[in-house]
């Protein structure tokens, strides 16, 4: 298990880049600053982000807030037998550092309690307190990440009427 969570996929699109390129267009709007809303307007499209002449740096839209949500950066090479978008999904780098320095915290509170109950008998109860923090940042994490990530993938699957390659073996060393 990472502890920052990212995937890399590749969709293969029967699609010419051009069409690709449309389709993208036709479904990113630009991002969209803080907006308090309960309900979707009407000509609200699918993500967020731009298009470039390389790619694509999009995010799904949602209603409300997901500091989890992936980011995606992705590109289009034309191939013969249609196109392949390569997406990079991560999380956000401001909530990576912030997650990181919330989780340095609590394990230097951990450290701490674990001296006190070392050198000076602390009661060790005291110990669940920041190993249960620690636990709850990492599994928010993954759990916003994750819930979003398959969102996020299918979407684009369904506006590129792709499928995903196999990567299964893509990191497998052959000697």
């Amino acid at each position: 298990m990472k502890l920052i969570p990212s995937d890399q996929i590749d969709i293969i699109s029967p699609h010419t880049k051009a069409e690709v390129e449309y389709r993208l267009k036709e479904n990113i709007q630009p991002k969209r600053g803080i907006e308090i809303r309960l309900t979707k307007p009407k000509n609200q499209k699918a993500f967020e982000g731009v298009l470039t002449q390389n790619g694509f740096q999009i995010q799904r839209v949602i209603n409300g807030k997901n500091s989890f949500l992936p980011q995606i950066k992705g590109t289009i090479q034309e191939g013969l037998n249609g196109t392949k978008v390569q997406i990079d999904l991560s999380i956000h780098r401001f909530v990576i550092v912030f997650m990181a320095i919330w989780l340095s915290m609590i394990g230097f509170f951990l450290i701490g309690t674990v001296y006190g109950i070392i050198t000076q008998d602390t009661n060790p109860v005291f110990a669940i307190v920041p190993l249960i923090m620690i636990a709850f940042g990492i599994g928010m994490v993954h759990f916003g990440y994750s819930s979003e990530k398959q969102k996020s993938v299918n979407e684009l699957k369904r506006i590129l009427e792709g499928r995903i390659r196999d990567n299964s073996f893509a990191n497998t060393v052959y000697n």
